[in-house]
């Protein structure tokens, strides 16, 4: 199981990132996680997981904002020292590669979200749910 992500390609200043993250808020577009990367180029990449991608990619091609999107892996973890480790261990036996990851908020105590792009994201989530990892 995969979550659609969608990442925009911006420059990197306050204002011009606030004008995609207010696009989506004038939407009631819930921001759920984020990743925020310099291209070193004066621009950025902002990866987001929201709570309607469809909405999103909408409301920010009116705005004549581009946006991509991809498939991605949510989980949930442990939130405790080692947790991360033991997941990646997972993969130990297979050539899977990570191209990115990145954290995200949970409501849950104790609890972890982590999202991840994968080489070949459903041979990887079918991996981490065969090991009793929750793939959201």
């Amino acid at each position: 199981m995969t979550t659609k992500q969608i990442t925009v390609l911006t420059a990197n200043g306050a204002l011009p990132i606030s004008r995609v993250i207010s696009r989506l808020s004038r939407a009631a577009i819930d921001l759920r996680a984020h990743c925020l990367v310099d291209n070193g180029d004066g621009h950025c990449k902002l990866r987001m997981v929201v709570s309607d991608p469809d909405g999103a990619v909408a409301g920010l091609k009116a705005e004549k904002i581009a946006a991509v999107v991809n498939d991605v892996v949510m989980v949930e973890t442990d939130d405790k020292p080692g947790a991360l480790s033991r997941m990646l261990e997972m993969f130990a036996d297979d050539d899977l590669q990570i191209e990115y990851s990145y954290t995200a908020a949970s409501a849950l105590p104790g609890v972890a979200v982590m999202v991840f792009r994968f080489s070949d994201n459903a041979r990887a989530a079918a991996i981490l749910r065969q090991n009793g990892v929750a793939v959201l």
